[in-house]
């Protein structure tokens, strides 16, 4: 059955289909840094080191980033609604093979399950997004959406701790499989992809033979243009430093700066993804709502965000306490608006039927300046 409407802003099933994509992508940040936070019990369960823990927990990104130009073809090809069901099922079998490891290496297959299966939502999600929501609308779900993927960010630091000690990690991961396996089938049986309506037969075609490109070229065109790799290296760039930050460096910065225990370390640093929980959706209803060059706001946001970073460098010791927690509150807000907003110039600058290949081959960048920053700075 073709159910459909030509107005998509006029269907509510658009808001079923983004709530449930929504709380999948949940669990993309969720997983993200879930192993951080119960690092003593796997050492304990696997007798292992930290060396073989890290290599565990980096298969998440190095099979995420990967797969996404492969997960991009398919949501043009076979519809965002079956990658993000399917992957989703492999992502809830990686959950019940980690929380049922017998060592190291069987945790490690079940991690990468988890990477591999959770790298199928974000990409088709924006295909979803761009076909059922009008574009002065894009950069506003988008950033609603990064804000659900940063709360699982949050939920997975205190929360799970408390889960892994009451429960125990083993059958916290169990649960957390079940959840993903019902959202896999929510996905699927639930909701459908947005169809274009059959277009009116035309006796003469329209354009000459040959002028109309067919995606391979479309997309050819895209990776020639100048724009896609400007998107690339800020992309690059801004997540890369600032992921680097918050993973790796605040936490001790503060406490030898400011003199303070780590666990309040800690607690100031979860500043950055309350900043991206906040600044997501509000810079990108702020250009869809009041048509702002996304391109302008980007600049500002670029601009703002590189003054925190040299008040954070080079004024550090005249800040105290109270002034880092902004720098570091503003930075995630300025992440935040970066993020919708770019991802609103992808989709203006992208034809619609490649945007899900071309979302696939962007992503890798700030996994990858994830990757060189953390090497450079360590």
């Amino acid at each position: 059955m073709n159910n459909h409407t030509p107005y998509p802003d006029r269907d509510p099933h658009r808001w079923m289909v983004f709530f449930v994509v929504s709380v999948v992508y949940f669990f993309v940040y969720f997983h993200r840094v879930s192993t951080s936070v119960i690092v003593p019990d796997l050492l304990e369960a696997f007798h292992t080191n930290a060396t073989a823990l890290g290599f565990m927990s980096s298969l998440y990104f190095y099979l995420y980033a990967f797969e996404q130009p492969l997960v991009g073809y398919l949501s043009d090809r076979i519809g965002p609604r079956r990658v993000i069901g399917y992957w989703s099922l492999g992502a809830a079998a990686g959950c019940f093979l980690f929380g049922m490891a017998p060592n190291i290496g069987w945790a490690s297959v079940g991690r990468a399950l988890i990477g591999l299966g959770v790298g199928g939502v974000y990409v088709p999600a924006v295909k979803a997004i761009s076909q059922w929501y009008r574009k002065n609308e894009f950069a506003t779900m988008i950033g609603v959406l990064m804000s659900m993927g940063n709360l699982g960010a949050v939920i997975a630091t205190t929360p799970l701790a408390w889960a892994a000690s009451t429960w125990g990690w083993r059958s916290t991961f169990f649960l957390i499989g079940g959840i993903t396996v019902g959202l896999a089938f929510v996905t699927l049986l639930l909701t459908r992809d947005y169809v274009l309506p059959p277009e009116p037969v035309q006796l003469e075609p329209a354009t000459a033979p040959g002028s109309n490109p067919g995606s391979r070229a479309k997309v050819f065109k895209v990776l020639a243009s100048g724009q896609f790799w400007i998107v690339a290296t800020i992309f690059f760039g801004i997540y890369g430093t600032l992921i680097t930050l918050q993973g790796l460096w605040a936490t001790p910065f503060l406490m030898t700066v400011l003199g303070i225990e780590r666990i309040f370390a800690s607690k100031l640093n979860m500043l950055i993804p309350v900043g991206v929980i906040i600044g997501s959706p509000f810079f990108g209803w702020l250009t869809d709502r009041f048509s702002l060059s996304k391109r302008n706001t980007l600049i500002a946001i670029l601009t703002v965000y590189t003054l925190a970073w040299i008040g954070m460098i080079f004024f550090y010791s005249r800040l105290g306490t109270a002034g880092l927690s902004l720098v570091l509150l503003v930075m995630g807000i300025t992440t935040g608006g970066f993020i919708s907003t770019l991802w609103g110039i992808v989709q203006e600058i992208t034809p619609e039927e490649i945007l899900g290949l071309t979302s696939g081959l962007l992503n890798p960048a700030p996994f990858f300046g994830v990757a060189v920053y953390q090497v450079v700075t360590g």
